[in-house]
């Protein structure tokens, strides 16, 4: 998987944290700020996992 930085932006709402990550459009939310940074890094993981999963996919049969 690659090297990719992501920016985490989190806001305060009531008594709840919401965390965007507008570099793969997800916006997650958490009864604490770690609890919303916590689902942020999921969204990350879950993001490179599926690009991983289609770039499989489209190299697969080619080959070097």
């Amino acid at each position: 998987m690659s090297d990719k930085a992501h920016t985490i932006e989190v806001q305060q709402i009531g008594d709840r944290f919401q965390a965007t990550v507008a570099g793969i459009g997800a916006k997650v939310t958490g009864a604490t700020l770690d609890e919303a940074l916590a689902e942020a890094q999921r969204a990350i993981v879950a993001s490179m996992v599926e690009a991983e999963k289609r770039k499989r996919k489209r190299n697969k049969g080619r080959t070097a």
